[in-house]
Formats: structure tokens, C-alpha cells, sequence
């Protein structure tokens, strides 16, 4: 049996492999973009994304006399498009302290018990740095939807997905602060917007991420209520739960989104933006490869899905472990204009 802590042996639990899974397996969090699977994603093993734009304009053909020249017609150009794929990396450390204090009641542990010492640390670690990475890929998502990918700061642009694609955001002013508004006509003018931009592309349905403002208003409109009081009783008889606030009305269904980081939300109070569900190709999401020597061209090990690598090495004079962790993800719609923002108003 060794007799000192080896947390580089090649089965121990700290190779890459081994905190890789870890972080991986941790319980991940439902969010609700997450729970409509919206996005196709999957690994590449390239540092850019290629989208791949074919646009099919379709124009109606002139009555001619039998036997005259026909109208000429050019085939559409297909354009690609290049994406970098953003780079978030995270840096934490365990310290010899840190464990020291863990052990100091048993100070005869074996080797395997005071690794078990140590992975309780890391995992730990590990799991605050996996809560960072789902509020930050959620973001992304969210920025996906809403046409603008921002950074942490909130100001940065990464990518402006109507500037990208050159084409303008649609939008619906519901009118909901009006009480004589037929909400149900402006529903469908949202949507025959949406399915306009669309095309050709089937849609499965459609939901609505709301503001809390808009949320409210929406619900509490002489239109809506009758609606939604028949889908709460419906909801007490069976037994579910109406804290969560989300219901079926006009075709569409409408949801409260609650994420928000530093008290500033996702989507803005008086907004909510309409989303088609189920269109092939319309959100996708990549995982680039990660930026160590030995994973080059390689695609990203993610074996949950959820697209973060971790790896760790010695510290100075062994006083601790670093570890490295970082996540490359790119989250886009490649039909913006299909997203409807409704205002309130």
C-alpha cells in the first residue's frame, strides 16, 4: 500500500477523465429553455462553426403567349457563414489547508482515506464552477433566442445574430394594458409572423417566455381570464401544482421565465418572445474543442451532454492542487426574424 497522497495516479479519480465525468454527473439543474430541448447540440472538433445559409426566394411566373421567351431565373447562392466559438474557462485550487482541517481528527487515515479527503474538497469546487457554467450557458441560450449573445458584463456583444444574418428583429406590440384589445388577433399576427419568416420549415408549437410584468398583465387581461380560470380549475382537479405558472391559451403556451443573475433578468419585465418549437435546424448549439495540447482536434468529452472539461496539476512546492476547467460553447438561431418579441404595450 503507498504510503503517500498520489491524486495523479493514472486510476485515481483526478486524472482529466476522471473530474471530467465528475462535473458531468453532477444533478444538473432543469431550466426551462433546457426542458423544450430547443437546441440540437453536439460536439465539433474545430474552433469555428460553419452555418450554412441557402435562401430559396420563391417569385410567381408571367402568363406568356404559347411559344414566347419565359422569364430568366438565377439559382439562389448558398453562403456560409463563419462562427468562433467562445472560450469560458474557470480556474479554482485546492489548498493543502483546505484538507489538512478535513483530516485532523483522524490523523492515522490511510492513503485512500485522505484522497477521499481531497475528492471531497474538488467536488465541491467542482460543483460551484458547474453552477456557474448552467446560469452562463443559459444566458447564452436565452441571447440566442433574443437575437443578441451577450457576455457577463451584460454589454459585451459576442454575437448580434440580426447583424450576422442581415436582417431586422420582428416584433408585435400586444396591447395588453388596453382592455378592449382582442388579444386573441394579436396571438395569431405574432404567429403568422414567425411562420412567415419560417418558410417552408413545419412547425411543431409555439411558446411564449414572458417578463413578469408581462406575465401578469397578460393573465389578468378581460381576454385571457376566462381562459386561464378554466385551465386553474382543470388544474385543481387533477391535483397539480399552481405555483408554476404556465398555461396553454391562443395556440401558444405562455410561461413565466424566472432566470436572472445579479438581480438583473434574462427577459426584460415588459417582454416575452415567441418561439416555434420543433423546426430542424432552427437553435443549434456546438462544443469546441478544448484548448490543451493533448485534445487538439479532438472533439469535447462531455459524456452527459453538458460540454465542460476539467484537468489538474500539482501546484508550486505540492502546496495544493490547480485546477483547469473551461467550456466552449456556441448557441445560435439561424432564423432570427422567426423569434417574435411581444411588448406589453
Amino acid at each position: 500500500m503507498p504510503d503517500v497522497l498520489d491524486v495523479f495516479a493514472a486510476d485515481s479519480a483526478f486524472t482529466m477523465a476522471g473530474l471530467t465525468k465528475t462535473i458531468n454527473q453532477f444533478d444538473f439543474v432543469p431550466n426551462q429553455l433546457s426542458r423544450y430541448n430547443l437546441f440540437e447540440e453536439e460536439g465539433i472538433a474545430e474552433t469555428v462553426a460553419w452555418i450554412e445559409e441557402d435562401k430559396q426566394t420563391l417569385t410567381l411566373v408571367k402568363v406568356a403567349e404559347r411559344g414566347a421567351p419565359g422569364d430568366t431565373f438565377s439559382t439562389d447562392k448558398r453562403k456560409m457563414r463563419p462562427f468562433k466559438i467562445p472560450h469560458m474557462p474557470l480556474q479554482s485550487s485546492v489548498q493543502a489547508d483546505e484538507v489538512q482541517n478535513l483530516r485532523a481528527y483522524a490523523v492515522n487515515q490511510t492513503p485512500q482515506a485522505a484522497l477521499a479527503s481531497v475528492e471531497s474538497v474538488v467536488n465541491r469546487k467542482l460543483l460551484k464552477a458547474r453552477q456557474r457554467y448552467e446560469a452562463t450557458l443559459e444566458y447564452h441560450k436565452i441571447g440566442a433566442v433574443k437575437g443578441q449573445i451577450l457576455d457577463a458584463d451584460g454589454v459585451t456583444v459576442i454575437y448580434d445574430l440580426f447583424t450576422e444574418f442581415g436582417v431586422s428583429q420582428q416584433t408585435q406590440a400586444m396591447a395588453l394594458t388596453t382592455g378592449t384589445t382582442n388579444v386573441d388577433v394579436k396571438v395569431r399576427e405574432a404567429i403568422r409572423l414567425a411562420e412567415t419568416a419560417l418558410g417552408a420549415d413545419p412547425v411543431v408549437s409555439f411558446i411564449a417566455l414572458c417578463g413578469d410584468s408581462f406575465f401578469d398583465t397578460f393573465l389578468s387581461h378581460a381576454k385571457v381570464q376566462q381562459y386561464y380560470l378554466q385551465w386553474q380549475a382543470a388544474q385543481s382537479l387533477s391535483g397539480s401544482n399552481l405555483a408554476y405558472r404556465s398555461f396553454p391559451a391562443f395556440g401558444v403556451n405562455w410561461e413565466n421565465y424566472r432566470g436572472s443573475v445579479g438581480g438583473v433578468s434574462y427577459i426584460a419585465t415588459d417582454d416575452a418572445y415567441l418561439i416555434p418549437v420543433g423546426v430542424p435546424g432552427l437553435f443549434i448549439g456546438r462544443f469546441g474543442p478544448s484548448t490543451w495540447i493533448d485534445r487538439v482536434n479532438q472533439m469535447p468529452e462531455f459524456p452527459s451532454g453538458f460540454p465542460i472539461e476539467v484537468r489538474q496539476e500539482m501546484m508550486p512546492r505540492g502546496q495544493g492542487i490547480a485546477l483547469d476547467l473551461q467550456s466552449n460553447p456556441l448557441y445560435l438561431c439561424t432564423k432570427p426574424r422567426a423569434i417574435i418579441k411581444m411588448t406589453k404595450v
